[in-house]
């Protein structure tokens, strides 16, 4: 097949789950001998295409006021700007389309729209090409694409989310396939109004599986936690802290990644009586060996949660807030278990219930319940739904495509 995949950002630039899930589903699906682009955003003034692991990236000049990825911009003003741009962007669908016509694919696969918007998919439909999307954030309901304004998370149903998301919905009607990452993910956009006229299925995100020796532990020994994220309140660092004290002697805590560096300072310094390792960035491979249970605290509905299949994949269970993504992908008492975002003492009971159990039977568990997620798994999913699309005939949109 002849496949384009279209993101807003594509190796090496990276924020965060997303670039990793569509790089590992176009390399898969080149492996298996398919055809595959992807489309994508650099901050170059110049379109630019190569070659990267069989994979022929076309990366495209951003068609807005200023690159925000990762950083935004100062002045609010100029954010707003931005958004309202990034409703419906005829720039950036001129872009593709042009690509879209030199390619031909059989189907156009959108996951992170931010940068592109949602006009994409009506440059594909212009050209008769299906389009399936891939649900892989927020974005599509509020324009900040979490849900989250830093302290708590917004109700769907605000009049900002309703404003921004006007377009959008409308535009999602000429979707021919919708897929979510999670039912949590895919649910929400469902009861909102999304894809009315679009078939729908959840494929998760899918992870490289480690070659892993047998993990052990020895009794007694001190139970080593991770914590593996952005360092800011909405990964819920704070609670992974306040973890670790609730539990006392024989447990600790290291920390992989980084936030702002006053925030760091500040945390380092409130909690410098805590048996803490702070790691900085840290390969997963390196990482996950190295610690016994993964805390994943998230203060926000997490679409998904990527971290906790690579911590399954490597044996570690994990003790993961009870909001969003997350709980589907946790087989409670056998890979982990999820608690409310706020409450430390559920976290700490769950970890003394995981540092009870038998460790080898406790990996074993969790490396089966990772197979499910194996890149030659989802690969097929996807697969099967492409297959789909491109043998549909080229209908014409239930909604008529913007001039």
């Amino acid at each position: 097949m002849n496949i384009v995949l279209l993101n807003t950002l594509y190796h090496p630039y990276r924020i965060g789950g997303a670039e990793v899930s569509v790089q590992l589903l176009a390399e898969s699906l080149a492996d298996a001998g398919h055809q595959v682009s992807v489309i994508t955003l650099h901050d170059a003034r110049q379109y630019r295409v190569e070659q990267l692991n069989g994979v022929t990236v076309h990366r495209l000049p951003l068609r807005n006021i200023y690159w925000p990825f990762p950083a935004t911009h100062g002045n609010p003003l100029l954010r707003l700007a931005w958004h309202v741009l990034d409703i419906y962007n005829p720039l950036a669908r001129a872009d593709v389309r042009r690509l879209l016509e030199q390619i031909r694919p059989e189907v156009l696969h959108t996951n992170n729209l931010a940068g592109f918007s949602v006009a994409v998919w009506d440059a594909a439909r212009a050209l008769g090409i299906a389009v399936l999307h891939t649900s892989r954030d927020y974005y599509l309901i509020h324009p900040n694409c979490t849900l989250y304004d830093g302290e708590r998370n917004q109700p769907p149903t605000a009049l900002a989310c309703r404003l921004f998301s006007l377009v959008k919905k409308w535009r999602s009607q000429q979707v021919r396939q919708y897929v979510a990452i999670s039912e949590h993910v895919g649910c929400l956009h469902r009861k909102l109004g999304y894809f009315r006229h679009a078939s729908a299925e959840v494929i998760y995100n899918s992870i490289t599986q480690p070659e892993l020796p047998p993990r052990s532990r020895s009794s007694g020994q001190t139970v080593t936690l991770g914590y593996m994220g952005r360092l800011e309140p909405a990964k819920g660092i704070e609670l992974a802290l306040q973890v670790c004290r609730r539990l006392g002697p024989g447990y600790r805590l290291h920390i992989a990644g980084t936030g702002q560096a006053a925030y760091m300072a500040q945390l380092q310094a409130a909690n410098a009586d805590l048996p803490l390792t702070w790691l900085g960035h840290v390969p997963p491979a390196q990482f996950f060996p190295a610690i016994d249970i993964l805390l994943v605290p998230s203060q926000w509905a997490e679409p998904l949660g990527r971290v906790v299949l690579e911590a399954a994949s490597h044996g570690v269970p994990v003790v993961g807030s009870d909001c969003g993504g997350i709980p589907e992908i946790i087989n409670p008492g056998h890979t982990g278990y999820a608690c409310p975002p706020d409450d430390a003492d559920a976290f700490a009971e769950a970890v003394r219930k995981l540092a009870a159990q038998d460790w080898r039977t406790l990996t074993t568990q969790c490396t089966i319940w990772a197979r499910q997620f194996s890149r030659q798994s989802i690969t097929q999913q996807y697969l099967r739904a492409f297959e789909q699309q491109s043998e549909l005939p080229n209908t014409r949109s239930p909604t008529t495509p913007l001039a």
